[in-house]
């Protein structure tokens, strides 16, 4: 099985604020989990985990809410930005644009996780760029090394509802809207609602 490593940052120590920046007129409420992680096959000797290799891999920009605090009218929890680094590949980046909502949504990049600008998420969204595994062969000593990843981006203006969650490889519009609870395992154009799980365009939107 493969090995794992991590490091919790503290958003207090400037040392931790080389791997994760936020603009100063963003407002985080309550604490976010912010996580590094190394995850390595048996055969990499002596496995450890340097915030080094993992500087400036998350970033946050103006104008943003981050709501960490179960104080909802809806489920609610800490918001969670874990940067994923696989054998001595590149550490996965997370890029947050400007005037986004963030409600205990957590982010896990294995290569890369894009928000543009003005995008909100509903409580308790995820999002993951990676299964985290390969489908076969758990166990094998290269596990770690078939894990696969592919980047996520969700375009300026997108609306994703409540408890939806966001697969690998997947580009989501602008301005499109995710029903609450919708699994998102393709494109969604442009302008257009999609809901259900695999999700499907209900309709699209008049500009």
């Amino acid at each position: 099985m493969p090995e794992y490593r991590n490091i919790y940052l503290d958003l207090d120590s400037p040392y931790d604020l080389r791997c994760f920046s936020i603009d100063e007129n963003s407002v985080p409420c309550g604490k976010p989990d912010i996580t590094l992680t190394r995850v390595c096959d048996a055969e990499i000797s002596n496995v450890s985990i340097e915030r080094s290799m993992f500087e400036k891999v998350i970033s946050i920009g103006r104008s943003c809410y981050l709501e960490s605090a179960d104080r909802l009218a809806f489920h609610n929890g800490p918001i969670k930005l874990t940067s994923v680094k696989v054998n001595d590949r590149p550490a996965g980046k997370i890029k947050i644009g400007n005037n986004v909502v963030l409600q205990g949504t957590a982010i896990i990049a294995y290569q890369s996780v894009e928000i543009e600008d003005n995008v909100t998420f509903g409580p308790q969204v995820t999002i993951m760029d990676s299964s985290g595994h390969p489908v076969t062969g758990r166990g094998e000593p290269d596990e770690a090394e078939r894990i696969t990843a592919k980047p996520v981006i969700i375009k300026s203006g997108a609306w994703i509802g409540m408890n939806v969650i966001i697969l690998k490889g997947v580009t989501i519009g602008k301005n499109a809207v995710v029903g609450a609870g919708s699994v998102v395992v393709s494109d969604v154009p442009d302008n257009c609602i999609v809901s259900g799980n695999p999700c499907k365009i209900v309709k699209f939107i008049n500009q």
